[in-house]
């Protein structure tokens, strides 16, 4: 290093070394790997994490390689690791380090003592510990089913512990909001959430309160990108007290940012394998399995709560006429308007799906018989009135049969969809392009009408 032209320091130990890095800050720090009192991967860490030295390149030199020690090393922040005897190594690595001495900037005067060093050390080594703890906690989120209500709660409970805030939030992707807040700060906390994270329009979102985060005046919120390589997974962001996020808090919210893409990741794989399971691929409608599922629910909490409950069927009339003069494409096309126009006429409770083939199935909750007859018309109408563009260009217009059935009490779910499907080929038979009830024998509808 002389021969160089640099000016030398020595240092007998790691400790003495520490001081007087801390005390007069070099260009360059050059330390052994193994050392009385602290480590030369412990002296670089202690380095790193003052303001004063974090930005002087640190080199190790050991009497021998070994992998695990070089990896220990670069992940202490050390910019090369250098075995003693290989001069050919050592002279690389000053000559690669040599333009960049004496440009690292020197941060404010620390007093260190002797003494403190090792009291730094251990406070910068519980932290390490602690970092570590906490992105361990993170990435444990993954377990949580792929359910992302579930690992939002899991994020909460960990937050609650280690932070202090008038709220958390999670948007995940750029459409689904998740909010934990105080219930006196519910509304205020929303418009503080969306200014914060720049949200227009409406999100599918989620408010956990309780007595947990704080009540407090606001203070400039805290953001950060979960990245997962180099996409966006979403964003977690923190309503600080009235004294502001700390540093900790800073970092805190960086090692969740840091961690939470992976458990994010498998959020949106299961999710998206659930989607499909449930999912008819030409119309995205629910497929009849997923249908009878979320019926036999809806049911239950009707006889539950003496809701009235109905059911539709309805089959596209001369069908098969069209698949035979418009081909295969042109019958897909009207099966996705058929189903595009009975969602725009469901309402937000209702649950639609594609039954099969040409047929498509509407449950209707706390819908009785005069109302659930009128919603039929309604969507046969609607259904008749619309023209369906082909890919040539052409259009065409095609009608439905509509079967109607309401819940009974003691009915299980296929006896009322069997008599819907009764009702509906009973309107075939009357000329189609029209709704039929199909009442059952078993008694009056539930819930009258």
């Amino acid at each position: 290093m002389r021969d160089r032209g640099f000016e030398v320091d020595e240092a007998a130990d790691g400790v003495a070394g520490a001081e007087l890095a801390l005390a007069r800050p070099p260009d360059l720090v050059m330390t052994d790997l193994w050392m009385p009192g602290i480590s030369g991967v412990q002296l670089c860490r202690l380095l790193k994490s003052e303001p004063r030295t974090r930005d002087i390149p640190v080199l190790l030199v050991t009497g021998e390689s070994d992998r695990r020690s070089r990896f220990w090393a670069r992940c202490a922040g050390a910019v090369a690791y250098v075995v003693k005897t290989d001069g050919r190594a050592l002279s690389e690595a000053l000559d690669a380090l040599a333009p960049f001495v004496a440009r690292t900037p020197v941060g404010p005067a620390s007093g260190t003592t002797r003494g403190s060093i090792q009291e730094r050390l251990s406070q910068r080594l519980d932290a390490a510990l602690f970092e570590s703890v906490v992105a361990g906690e993170v990435r444990s989120l993954a377990q949580s089913d792929g359910d992302a209500e579930l690992l939002f709660r899991g994020l909460v409970q960990l937050a609650s512990e280690i932070l202090s805030y008038r709220w958390l939030a999670l948007l995940v992707g750029s459409g689904r909001l998740f909010i934990h807040c105080h219930p006196q700060a519910r509304e205020a906390t929303e418009a503080e959430v969306r200014a914060a994270l720049a949200l227009r329009g409406e999100l599918d979102t989620f408010a956990l309160m309780d007595a947990r985060p704080l009540v407090a005046r606001p203070s400039a919120p805290l953001t950060a990108t979960v990245q997962l390589g180099s996409a966006s997974a979403g964003t977690v962001a923190l309503g600080p007290t009235e004294r502001g996020a700390s540093s900790e808090d800073k970092q805190l919210m960086s090692i969740v940012a840091a961690e939470l893409g992976g458990p994010l990741r498998i959020v949106a794989l299961v999710e998206s394998a659930r989607h499909l399971a449930m999912t008819d691929p030409l119309t995205g409608l629910l497929n009849r399995r997923a249908f009878t599922d979320a019926m036999a629910r809806e049911l239950s909490r009707s006889k539950r709560h003496s809701f009235p409950l109905s059911v539709l069927l309805l089959d596209v009339d001369h069908f098969k006429k069209v698949n035979d003069t418009r081909g295969h494409e042109g019958g897909d096309l009207v099966l996705k308007g058929v189903a595009k126009t009975v969602l725009s006429m469901a309402r937000k409770s209702d649950i639609v799906g594609r039954w099969g083939g040409e047929e498509f199935v509407l449950g209707l909750p706390q819908a009785a018989a005069a109302g659930a007859r009128i919603a039929a018309e309604r969507l046969r109408r609607a259904i008749a009135e619309t023209t369906f563009t082909l890919h040539d260009g052409s259009s065409l217009r095609v009608t439905a049969s509509i079967g109607v059935a309401y819940a009974v009490e003691g009915e299980p779910l296929d006896a009322m969809i069997a008599r819907a499907d009764e009702a509906m080929y009973l309107a075939k038979s009357r000329g189609r392009n029209r709704v039929e009830t199909e009442e059952s024998a078993a008694g009056p509808p539930q819930g009258g009408g």
